[in-house]
C-alpha cells in the first residue's frame, strides 16, 4: 500500500512544468542555470576543501604548531564528522521554510567563522569542537542546499548539472591544498585560516544578490525548458503548494531510503578516506610534501573531466548503471594502490582517484532526484544524507584502524574494498521507478 501511495502522487510533486527530455545530453542550462550551477560549484569547492582535502595539510600545521598528535587528530576527525548527521534534518527544515538560499547563506557565515578559529582555539577540544562546526556547516550549505538548489533547477537534467556542478570537489582537491599550504607559509597558522574565510565571506556577498531558491523565481522554466510566462508562474504555484504525502515515518520505512543511505554513504566513505589521505600516502612511498602536493593537483585537474563524465554517462545509461559502473572503477583503483605493482600502477591507481572524486556527490544526489520526485526531494534528503553521513564518517576511523593494526595503508584499502562490494549489492538491488 506505502509504495502505490508514493507511486500515485508522483506527477504533480515530480516533473512539474518540464518536457526536458531525460536522455537530453546538451547542457543548454540558460544564463540562469549556468549561475547556479557554477554557485553550486564553488560550494563544493569550499565543502571538500574545508572538510576533505584541506586536512592533507591542515593536520600536520595544527599539529606542529600547536604539538597536537597527528593520528589523534586523525581519529578526533570521525565523530566531528558526525556532526554532519544532525545538520541535514536542520538545514532540511530550513530549506523546505525559509528556501534553500537562507539555508547555505547561514551556513557560510557559521562555517566560515569555525573555519577561521581553527588557527586560534590550538588545543585537541578546539579542533573538535571548531571541526564539527566546519562539518556541520559544509553538509548545510553544500549537501543539502545546494543539492536541494540543483534537483530544483533541473528535475530531468539533475546528472549533467550535477556532472559541472561537483567539478568543485575536483578543483578543491587541484586548487584548496596548495591555496591552504601557502597560506600557512605565508601568514602562519594563526593566521592563514581566515584567507578562506575572507573567500567565503566574498561567496556569500554574490550569492545573496544572484542566487534564486527556483528557476520560476528567475522567470524561467526548470531545465530551461521552454515555456510561456503563464506557465512558468502555474509551476511556480504547484511547487510551492506542494506537499510530500510521506511522513518521516512512511519514508523510514522505505527500503529505496536505507538503501540509498548506505551504499552512496560507503561511496562517500570511500572517497573521503582516499582523498584525505592521498598526501600523505605518497609521502609514505618516498616522495616529498611538495611533490606530493603537485601530483595530487595534477591528477584532480584531470578529474575535472572526470566530473562530467560521471554526470554524462549518469544522464545516458542512468543513475543505477552508472553507480555500479563507478563502484567498479573504485576497486580497481584500490586494488591497484595496494599491491603497488610498480610506479606506473601506482600512478593509474592515483589517476582513477582523481578522476572519480566528482562522480560520488554527483551520484549519491542524483540517485534521490532519480527515486523522488521534485517536491519530495528536500524531505527525502533530509533523510537519506544523515544516513549516508554516518557510514561516510566511518572513514577516518577506519584509515587509523587500518594505518593501526593491518600494516598501514594497504590494509586500510582492504577494508575499502570490501564496503566497496557491499555497496555494490545494494544498488544492484535499486530501482528508479518514482517516490513522492
Amino acid at each position: 500500500m506505502l509504495e502505490e501511495k508514493t507511486q500515485a502522487a508522483g506527477g504533480i510533486g515530480g516533473n512539474l512544468t518540464t518536457t526536458a527530455a531525460a536522455n537530453d545530453l546538451r547542457s543548454n542550462f540558460g544564463p540562469h542555470g549556468w549561475t547556479m550551477i557554477v554557485f553550486s560549484g564553488l560550494l563544493f569547492w569550499i565543502n571538500t576543501g574545508s572538510t576533505v582535502d584541506g586536512l592533507n595539510v591542515i593536520l600536520g600545521a595544527l599539529s606542529s604548531t600547536f604539538s597536537l598528535d597527528y593520528n589523534t587528530m586523525l581519529a578526533w576527525a570521525t565523530p566531528a564528522t558526525l556532526f554532519s548527521i544532525p545538520a541535514a534534518p536542520v538545514f532540511a527544515w530550513i530549506s523546505q521554510r525559509y528556501g534553500p538560499k537562507t539555508a547555505i547563506l547561514i551556513g557560510l557565515g557559521l562555517g566560515g567563522t569555525c573555519f577561521g578559529l581553527l588557527g586560534v582555539w590550538g588545543t585537541m577540544f578546539g579542533f573538535l569542537v571548531l571541526f564539527s562546526g566546519v562539518c556541520f556547516c559544509a553538509t548545510g550549505y553544500a549537501h543539502i542546499g545546494g543539492n536541494a538548489m540543483i534537483a530544483t533547477w533541473f528535475p530531468r537534467k539533475k546528472g549533467l548539472a550535477l556532472g559541472w556542478s561537483t567539478m568543485g570537489q575536483n578543483f578543491s582537491t587541484a586548487l584548496f591544498v596548495p591555496a591552504m599550504a601557502w597560506l600557512l607559509a605565508t601568514f602562519g597558522t594563526r593566521y592563514a585560516f581566515w584567507g578562506i574565510t575572507a573567500l567565503i565571506v566574498i561567496l556569500m556577498i554574490l550569492f545573496s544578490l544572484f542566487a534564486k531558491n527556483t528557476p520560476e523565481e528567475a522567470g524561467v522554466a526548470p531545465d530551461n525548458d521552454v515555456m510561456s510566462a503563464e506557465e512558468i508562474a502555474q509551476s511556480a504555484c504547484l511547487h510551492r503548494e506542494y506537499v510530500c504525502p510521506l511522513s518521516t515515518k512512511e519514508m523510514l520505512g522505505l527500503k529505496a531510503v536505507w538503501y540509498i543511505g548506505l551504499a552512496y554513504g560507503a561511496l562517500y566513505m570511500v572517497t573521503v578516506g582516499l582523498v584525505s589521505q592521498l598526501v600523505p600516502r605518497l609521502m609514505s612511498i618516498g616522495y616529498d610534501l611538495q611533490t606530493a602536493i603537485s601530483y595530487l593537483t595534477v591528477v584532480a585537474l584531470v578529474g575535472v573531466i572526470g566530473s562530467y563524465a560521471w554526470g554524462w554517462l549518469d544522464q545516458k545509461v542512468g543513475t543505477r548503471k552508472a553507480s555500479l559502473i563507478y563502484s567498479f572503477w573504485y576497486i580497481i583503483a584500490l586494488a591497484l594502490n595496494i599491491f603497488e605493482l610498480n610506479e606506473i600502477s601506482l600512478w593509474i591507481s592515483v589517476f582513477m582517484i582523481g578522476f572519480g572524486i566528482g562522480g560520488c556527490g554527483n551520484l549519491a544526489t542524483s540517485i534521490v532526484a532519480t527515486k523522488f520526485t521534485r517536491g519530495a526531494f528536500i524531505k527525502a534528503w533530509g533523510i537519506i544524507n544523515p544516513i549516508q553521513s554516518v557510514v561516510r564518517s566511518c572513514a577516518f576511523a577506519l584509515l587509523a584502524f587500518g594505518l593501526t593494526y593491518m600494516g598501514g595503508y594497504a590494509g586500510a584499502y582492504s577494508i575499502f574494498i570490501v564496503v566497496n562490494l557491499i555497496a555494490v549489492v545494494m544498488i544492484w538491488s535499486l530501482d528508479e521507478r518514482k517516490i513522492g
